[in-house]
Order: C-alpha cells, then structure tokens, then sequence
C-alpha cells in the first residue's frame, strides 16, 4: 500500500485485496502495475472522468482476484490446457466477481464488474456470460486491451515475450472480436503517449 492513506475505505480495501492477490502469486505484482497504467491512460484518451480513472486506479488491479481460487499449478503450466482446465481457469471471473460483488463502495463495485467482464469480448465469445458490444461494461473493455497487451507483450512461463509488431498485428486482428473497435484504436493510436505515460 501507499504510505498515504487512501481517501475512502474502498480504496484501502482494493489495496489489501490486491496484496492477496500478489500473495497468492508473487510473479503478478509487475503485470498488475503495468495493466493499471494501461488502463487509465487508455480512460483518459476515453475521456473517462478522473473520478472514474482513480476508481480504475483502484479496480484494475483486481480484475484477476478471482484467480486465488485456481490451482497455481494450473496457471503457471507451460504449454496447454484440458478443456476440463481450462473450465477451472474460467471461473476465476465468477469467484472474482463473489469476492467483490454488493459492497457499498463504488471502487468495490468497479472492481466486480471488471473481474467479471474481463473476458467478455466484443462479439459475444468471450466468457463467463457471453456479453457482447457495449453490454460489456466500459471499465471492462479497456482492460481487456491493456491486459492482453501486456500478456503478448511480455514473457510469461508458457510463451516467450513478442516484439511489439506483432503483438499489435495480432490485436488488430482480434479488433471487433475480442476488443471493442473504438477503445482497441484508441489504444494503437496513443500507444507512445501512453507507454511513456505509463
């Protein structure tokens, strides 16, 4: 946490929740910085309120909260998944979404939405209820651009990391699939503004 106390509790309970998070997997404190950066400069070319960003400041890095209920084994297996596995690593969006859900605080409640929808994509396959379009809720959808992102973007224990080229190659084939249109090319066209800002 901050050494400055948070202005409500919400703010201060997301920053607990996300040391559970980095508890249960040590590796994620990087990603979960980078992917928060992300998103709020992508809120801010959005034209996102600053209330709403600092509300994403807080959720973002709870959007895989959820994945405290997953066997570690399960996350960090190098090369594929069963299905019946792939099944388990699905529900961390609804266990995200258990965890966060009915809070009287409006960072909690940004942050259920966003462990929830996370991996709803734009044209209806994503999971766990297959949303589509702009029924995914906003907060949603920008993380998603920046975790992936940083997903493609990095080396993780089952890939190597890619040059940017072709990680951007292979979000803008997935623009209007996975991503919303808008919000990916926001991303691509301030992609300079916003790593330097990150």
């Amino acid at each position: 946490m901050n050494s400055a106390s948070p202005p409500d509790p919400g703010m201060e309970m997301a920053e607990r929740l996300r040391y559970a998070c980095e508890a249960h997997d040590p590796s994620i404190s990087s990603h979960l910085d980078r992917v928060t950066r992300y998103a709020c400069e992508i809120g801010r070319y959005a034209g996102l309120s600053e209330a709403r960003i600092i509300e994403l400041q807080y959720a973002t890095p709870l959007h895989d909260v959820g994945k405290i209920g997953v066997p570690l084994e399960l996350l960090r297996r190098p090369g594929g998944l069963a299905p019946a596995e792939m099944e388990v690593i699905k529900q961390h969006t609804i266990i995200g979404h258990r965890i966060l859900n009915g809070s009287p605080w409006a960072v909690m409640r940004c942050a259920a939405l966003i462990a929830l929808s996370h991996h709803e994509c734009w044209d209806g396959s994503g999971y766990p209820h297959n949303l589509n379009g702009v029924r995914i809720p906003v907060e949603a959808r920008i993380v998603t651009v920046a975790d992936v992102y940083d997903a493609l973007i990095s080396r993780r224990s089952y890939k190597p990391a890619w040059e940017e080229d072709r990680v951007l190659a292979e979000m803008r084939q997935m623009r209007g699939v996975k991503f919303d249109p808008e919000i990916l090319d926001l991303f691509v066209e301030n992609l300079p503004g916003i790593v330097v800002a990150s």
